[in-house]
């Protein structure tokens, strides 16, 4: 995973083989988790050797400035999960003007 601590975060996960419907992305806080399970696929029976795994997974990851959860996307494309995280307003740096008395 990488983050980005720009004017968004933003990360990124490897998770080739799985469906969209197999992959859960919580933020609580300054936690951001992801989580899914990869199912085992034909027998072993086959006579080849795989080297992906499969079960259960969860990564979680604190973020390193607050973010607004209620502009959170996730995309899923080619097996990449991109989470796009919007910093939120408080976080952002805010220039004060100076009044001359």
């Amino acid at each position: 995973m990488s983050i980005k601590t720009k004017i968004n975060s933003s990360s990124s996960r490897s998770c080739h083989g799985l469906k969209k419907e197999e992959i859960e992305i919580l933020l609580h806080d300054a936690t951001l988790t992801i989580s899914g399970e990869r199912k085992h696929e034909g027998s072993s029976e086959q006579g080849f050797f795989t080297e992906r795994f499969y079960g259960k997974f969860q990564r979680s990851l604190t973020l390193p400035t607050p973010v607004d959860p209620g502009k959170v996307k996730a995309s899923y494309r080619d097996g990449l999960l991109q989470v796009v995280l919007p910093k939120a307003e408080e976080a952002k740096p805010k220039q004060i003007e100076v009044d001359l008395k």
